[in-house]
């Protein structure tokens, strides 16, 4: 399979029955995600539709042609659990579609199964292991935006208007996978920071328009949504009493 030909990168990681990532990037600029890579698995899902190829290049740039030439396997018995690595690379459509509705003629891949305590070093691992978290970190801004909304009902002004949220039908088993969302980013050996997605945007709810400040340390995370004020509002609060200015935020989650 040559690199132009790609239309889909799927990504896969589970362990013990659970996907601890599940992903798919298209060439048109769909993209699909949920979880983080870590368990228990986070019942959260987003899939977009951004009408570029914005995360879809910069991935397949870093795949290594000869990835792409025969489909790599490796299975091993697993005593110690198991953790399971599938990238999947599909194209050449025959019914035309190049999005969730399309026909592959055209696939290959890697997939790893391997035990928890594996010696396993070929250098096949390293490249699954630089493909799936550079797939994580390009995705990780609009995933947050997808947490934000099915956890808080907060839409954010970068998510495309185009895009299905997917989440367990009560609130507890959602603010559940959101919190097991938090515990696994702040837990990533890659340091991700929370704070770095709440730049330049803002989030409506229920009409109104609120500035999402992260607040984080290592071990506590909270979100401060702030009421931003209209025209009309701003030029109320200069004439407001003294003594009665200042915004305080309107929504505060921890």
């Amino acid at each position: 399979m040559k690199k132009q030909e790609v239309e889909l990168i799927l990504i896969r990681i589970s362990s013990g029955g659970q996907d601890a990532l599940n992903m798919k990037i298209y060439k048109n600029g769909t993209t699909c995600r949920y979880g983080v890579g870590g368990v228990p698995q986070i019942n959260i899902s987003g899939m977009s539709f951004f009408n570029d190829a914005r995360f879809f290049d910069p991935l397949l740039a870093n795949v290594p042609d000869q990835v792409l030439e025969q489909p790599i396997m490796y299975e091993e018995p697993t005593p110690n659990g198991d953790l399971e690595y599938v990238i999947g690379f599909y194209g050449v459509s025959r019914n035309g579609e190049t999005g969730e509705a399309a026909d592959w003629s055209k696939s290959t891949g890697i997939r790893l199964k391997i035990d928890k305590q594996t010696k396993f070093n070929d250098s096949i691992l390293s490249v699954t292991d630089t493909l799936t978290m550079l797939a994580i970190e390009l995705t990780n801004d609009w995933y947050f935006d997808i947490m934000m909304q099915a956890g808080h009902n907060m839409l954010s002004s970068a998510l495309p208007r185009e895009t299905i949220i997917s989440h367990p039908k009560t609130k507890a088993e959602t603010s559940r996978d959101f919190q097991h969302y938090i515990d696994q980013m702040k837990a990533s050996p890659r340091h991700w920071k929370l704070a770095d997605y709440d730049k330049n945007k803002v989030y409506e709810r229920e009409g109104r328009v609120f500035k999402g400040v992260v607040k984080e340390t290592e071990q506590d995370f909270a979100i401060h949504f702030y009421p931003v004020k209209a025209a009309s509002e701003t030029k109320a609060e200069n004439s407001a009493p003294a003594g009665t200015e200042g915004e305080q935020p309107w929504w505060k989650v921890w």
